[in-house]
């Protein structure tokens, strides 16, 4: 009990120190567990969503796929269900927008079953719709509601049923959206009984279940079974909504991950810095401990009670508050573009072993800090602790030593006399400048993906998306209208020497309206005659000017052969390009899906779909980074948070270590004004080493974070000058102002206590 009352009053006393300890093992846990809850919440979430829904292995694509073929396919070894269905692309008649609905008309209801949200649950027995509850939501559509669906000149009127979840829709977008609008593009479900159709009705897909993972081995095999009757093979990793979502969660995953790694190894320096200057200063009561029968376990015990407590109830609660209050910045910009059942954070057993080991390891800095001091006989724990004799190194024997001045030597010599505490303050320093230059970089370099994308490349005032159904009367009519471009874009796959990918065609019609940057970022132009690649596609397929590479669109069965004429570099959607006059060399034939204007558009046309103006589409990628951007937010505050809280603890454990020295100065006449000057010397050369190095570690952790941003998106790390200097101004504005803070004390120094010595 008289040790517990002794370990309360000590940590009242330097409440300081400790509050920093309690801290950093709070917010390492308290990030690791918040951020990880965000992700680890949206993990399960999916996870349960695609398992509960049984979402499809792989899907193959083709026209006109029968009974017998799903039969084929499932007597490959390995596959164990098969589903065949039908998928068009219809209009809602009854809607001014013209939003397109998928229809997926299904006679089984075993792969990728579709969730209800709300009315009756889905069952191929019924006569009606189900329709997705985002696009219901924002139509405002209810069970019971009559919706109307047109496709090639038919129309077909149902009643929805109930409103229904996807499990291969977490995240879509399509009517040439950029991002998710869910009242301009939707999906459906019709059972097939309700279409008035006799005899087999013609498959588009085929869904496929299998245990197997050898993608390739697979492929060969299935397409053996169908003769080669399939246009695409796609594996759930390739599905758009599946990568993307996965995407999300690496990116998230990433930055739980480095951020508390920095406030652990400042809390571990803090118990090392403190118990081992408290320690030293309490020499006379482990003395006077000793001496009145305590043992040295006991007291060994005492003192390490100190950062396990601590360390205990800061994980505690960190890994308690973290995932209640991070994830919830997080999930309403996220669900704004994803579609789960449900958005909660989720509790993993790492956490709960990073709370540990933060404890285990605070523990045991506190034990190898206090072990050596406790060490000795009972008689020289109850004498003061003499000053350390003075060394000099090899910079005081050195010519240049008496040219420097006074507060130059001092600095020095307290640096290197106290090397763990001056490491200490570089390292958070270090850390601090780090986040900052991440922080602001992942913004500079959203921004400069924004220029680039809008700026360079897209050179347009409005893109018109082209109804399916659009006639070539009506193309050419708005085209004219509007002295429009045409280009096509399509869904294409890609192969070489076996190895797939797939990624966006691009067929062009003499556009000049689409820029094009080389991959050092310079102007170029594509050349008409073969195809051209995206950069990060051709580092993954490992391609270069002049390898051939087979492609086809989505929907052709036939691949072609090119060799790759250009490599060009673009942000987003990557793929290739072509011309419209290569493209029908290959045998196909040109249709546009968007025109392309210089002019405003402020009317309807028809045949026409959507009108985006480039500042639509601004705005949709504003939406779509605003999670990066409350990252960015988190970034900067941990980072200023972790340097005000180490730095303060610094200067007061300074101020302690230095007291007798300071208490010197001030007996033989220099100014506390002065005295506070020497300290800010040291101060500032501690934060430029530590600004100097988090430089080149904040690039590191900005090319992590750009590292996970998934194939499709290809952002250069851009930093502007002014980010420098304004995370190096904010850090020095920090590092001065908690030196201020502390240096303050200099004026209550008690010299008659501070100078008493060695008796």
């Amino acid at each position: 009990m008289m040790l517990l009352r002794k370990m309360l009053r000590d940590m009242h006393r330097g409440k300081m120190q400790f509050v920093s300890i309690f801290l950093m093992s709070f917010l390492g846990v308290f990030i690791f567990t918040g951020i990880g809850g965000e992700w680890y919440g949206l993990k399960m979430a999916s996870d349960d969503f695609y398992r509960d829904t049984n979402l499809a292995d792989v899907w193959l694509y083709g026209q006109g796929f029968s009974r017998k073929d799903a039969e084929a396919v499932k007597a490959v070894g390995g596959v164990t269900e098969v589903e065949p269905r039908l998928s068009v692309k219809t209009v809602g008649e009854q809607f001014d927008n013209k939003p397109v609905i998928a229809l997926i008309v299904i006679r089984d209801n075993t792969i990728s079953k579709p969730e209800r949200i709300r009315g009756v649950a889905f069952s191929t027995a019924e006569d009606g719709v189900w329709l997705s509850d985002r696009f219901a939501e924002a139509k405002g559509l209810q069970p019971g509601d009559s919706l109307t669906l047109s496709y090639e000149g038919t129309t077909l009127t149902k009643i929805i049923k109930g409103t229904v979840m996807s499990p291969e829709s977490v995240y879509s977008s399509g009517n040439g959206d950029l991002s998710p609008n869910f009242g301009n593009f939707g999906y459906a479900y019709l059972p097939a009984n309700s279409l008035p159709h006799e005899g087999e009705l013609p498959a588009t897909e085929l869904l496929v279940d299998t245990k197997r993972t050898d993608d390739a081995a697979l492929e060969k095999e299935i397409a053996d079974a169908l003769g080669g009757k399939y246009s695409v093979y796609l594996p759930r990793t390739s599905l758009e909504s599946y990568a993307q979502f996965q995407n999300e969660i690496k990116q998230h995953q990433a930055m739980g991950s480095v951020l508390p790694i920095a406030f652990l190894a400042i809390a571990l320096l803090t118990i090392l810095t403190t118990m081992t200057r408290m320690v030293s200063i309490q020499r006379i009561q482990i003395g006077t401990l000793k001496a009145i029968g305590f043992s040295k376990r006991s007291i060994l015990l005492h003192y390490v009670s100190y950062g396990f407590w601590l360390s205990l109830i800061g994980s505690l609660l960190g890994a308690l508050l973290g995932p209640l209050t991070l994830p919830r910045l997080f999930y309403p910009s996220m669900s704004a573009f994803y579609t789960l059942p449900r958005w909660e954070p989720a509790q993993s057993p790492l956490f709960y072993g990073m709370a540990l080991m933060t404890v285990l390891v605070s523990t045991l800095t506190t034990y190898f800090a206090c072990r050596e001091l406790l060490q000795g006989t009972t008689a020289e724990a109850l004498r003061p602790k003499a000053p350390l004799p003075v060394k000099r190194g090899w910079l005081e024997k050195a010519a240049v030593w008496g040219k420097v001045g006074f507060n130059t030597r001092w600095n020095i010599r307290d640096m290197s006399r106290s090397r763990i505490r001056s490491l200490m303050a570089v390292v958070g320093v270090l850390s601090c400048m780090a986040l900052l230059v991440c922080a602001f970089g992942m913004r500079d370099s959203m921004n400069d993906v924004k220029t680039w994308q809008y700026d360079e490349i897209n050179r347009f005032t409005a893109q018109l998306t082209v109804e399916e159904k659009a006639t070539p009367e009506q193309i050419a009519a708005v085209q004219t209208a509007v002295s429009g471009e045409a280009i096509m874009e399509s869904p294409v796959e890609l192969r070489v020497k076996g190895v797939k990918s797939s990624g966006l065609a691009s067929i062009t019609d003499q556009v000049t309206l689409l820029g094009a940057t080389d991959p050092s970022r310079n102007e170029m132009k594509l050349p008409a005659d073969g195809i051209s690649i995206s950069y990060k596609l051709a580092k993954k397929l490992n391609v270069r000017m002049g390898d051939e590479i087979e492609w086809h669109l989505y929907g052709q069965e036939k691949w072609n052969t090119a060799k790759i004429a250009a490599i060009y570099r673009t942000p987003v959607a990557q793929g290739i390009t072509m011309s419209r006059a290569f493209y029908e060399q290959q045998g196909s034939d040109f249709r546009p899906t968007a025109l392309l204007t210089a002019e405003q558009v402020d009317r309807a046309y028809l045949g026409i779909a959507s009108v985006w103006s480039k500042s639509d589409l601004i705005d949709g990628w504003d939406q779509m980074t605003d999670s990066i951007n409350i990252m960015v937010v988190l970034l900067i505050f941990f980072a200023v948070l972790l340097a005000i809280v180490v730095l303060y603890n610094l200067g007061l454990l300074s101020f302690t270590e230095k007291e007798r020295e300071l208490a010197t100065l001030k007996v033989i006449g220099f100014s506390s004004r002065w005295i506070r000057g020497l300290l800010l010397t040291q101060n500032i050369w501690l934060s430029v080493l530590g600004i100097l190095l988090g430089i080149p570690a904040g690039i590191g952790l900005l090319a992590l974070m750009i590292h996970t941003a998934g194939d499709s998106f290809d952002m250069m790390i851009v930093i502007q000058g002014k980010t420098y200097l304004l995370s190096i101004l904010l850090t020095l504005i920090v590092s001065v102002t908690v030196n201020r803070m502390f240096s303050r004390k200099i004026r209550s120094v008690d010299m008659v206590g501070s100078l008493k010595g060695v008796d």
